[in-house]
This record gives structure tokens, sequence and C-alpha cells, in this order.
């Protein structure tokens, strides 16, 4: 077992991309963000999950919703709510929630 200053040392995996259609919601401490991120040049958040370190690439409609939560440090949690409709296209919809104590 490695330990760091005496402590047991908890490992994270990192390098890992969100998938809402597999997984639904998730929940975790806003690390980073990142504007042109990915091959589609996307914003992208960073955020630590209890057992990973996990990319979450935005969209017009992902982006709008956690803009006024968007803040490093704070608690989120995104859940995918479905493909919804609009006029012209079909899209990926999101709730978004801050963590209050």
């Amino acid at each position: 077992m490695i330990k760091s200053g005496g402590e047991k040392m908890i490992w994270k995996k990192v390098g890992m991309s969100w998938n809402p259609q597999e997984q639904k919601e998730i929940i975790g401490k806003l690390l980073s963000t990142q504007e042109n991120g990915g091959k589609y040049k996307t914003k992208v958040y960073t955020i630590e999950t209890e057992n990973a370190i996990i990319d979450i690439y935005g969209s017009a409609v992902l982006d709008a919703k956690i803009k006024p939560i968007c803040q490093i440090g704070n608690m989120i949690k995104i859940v995918f709510l479905g493909m919804k409709k609009s006029k012209d296209a079909e899209y990926k919809d999101y709730a978004c929630y801050m963590g209050a104590k």
C-alpha cells in the first residue's frame, strides 16, 4: 500500500467522459471548465465523483442550464432527462442542481 504523508492514498480513475445514455445522472465537485474541448470544440466540465475524475462535454442546452451554478468547487448534479424534440431538431435535455448544506 502506498501512503502519502502517513495517510492511506485514495486512487481515482481519470481520463473518463460521461455518457448520459448509460448513466442517467452524475454527481460531483466541479474542478474546472475548458473552452473548445474535444473534437467538436465544446465546453468541457471536469468533475470529481466518488470514484473518478470525469469530463462532461457541453452542448447549447447543457451549457445554458449549468451556467447559473458553474463555479469551481461547487457540488453539482446533472440529470439526463432524455431526448426532446424542438420544432427543427432532436436534442438531449438535462436538469442541473447545485449542492447546498
